[in-house]
């Protein structure tokens, strides 16, 4: 397998945990998973170009891979996504209990945009994630990166294809 397809598997595999963590409410750590599939998959798109030593010195910077990968990709459309990158990139420093126990937090996943709450008031660092968001983003890195997403999500058990598709608003391309 080279390491296009490796990446791409291994962000395949993190995204469906993800959704599946989003559905079953697993808060905070759906968000440590979709910043972890979004990493492969641009690590993945990046492979073409660079060596995975090159894409190891990334660590898990979500923003720097973000702009190495929109720079690799000219001509797509991709900058409506760098505030959900952004969102994304702050679950990073939730991974360890170090910020939560430090200052607190709320963190909140809604599965579509019209889910939005709002979170006014609070004194404690505000996370916020929305699958619909995470779904296009995918979408877009797998047409940037010129994979077939079936090529990953074949042979899925039913209830990985549930969650995949489950809400999924781009799921028809996936």
């Amino acid at each position: 397998m080279d390491p296009i397809d490796h990446f791409f598997n291994l962000g395949s595999q993190y995204y469906i945990a993800a959704r599946f963590a989003a559905f079953g409410r697993l808060n905070p750590v759906v968000g440590n998973l979709f910043h972890h599939s979004i990493e492969m998959y641009l690590k993945g798109g990046l492979s073409k170009t660079k060596n995975l030593q090159q894409l190891e010195k990334f660590r898990h910077k979500l923003p720097a891979i973000w702009k190495a990968f929109k720079d690799q990709t000219t001509g797509a459309a991709l900058s409506q996504f760098d505030a959900t990158i952004a969102d994304l990139d702050r679950y990073e420093e939730l991974r360890y209990p170090n910020a939560a126990l430090a200052k607190g937090m709320g963190s909140t996943i809604n599965i579509m945009r019209s889910n939005a709450s709002v979170t006014g008031g609070i004194s404690v660092p505000q996370y916020e994630l929305c699958v619909q968001d995470i779904d296009e983003l995918v979408a877009a890195i797998f047409s940037a990166a010129s994979r077939n997403p079936k090529a990953y999500f074949q042979g899925l058990a039913g209830c990985a294809r549930e969650f995949l598709m489950k809400d999924n608003t781009v799921g028809g391309r996936l």
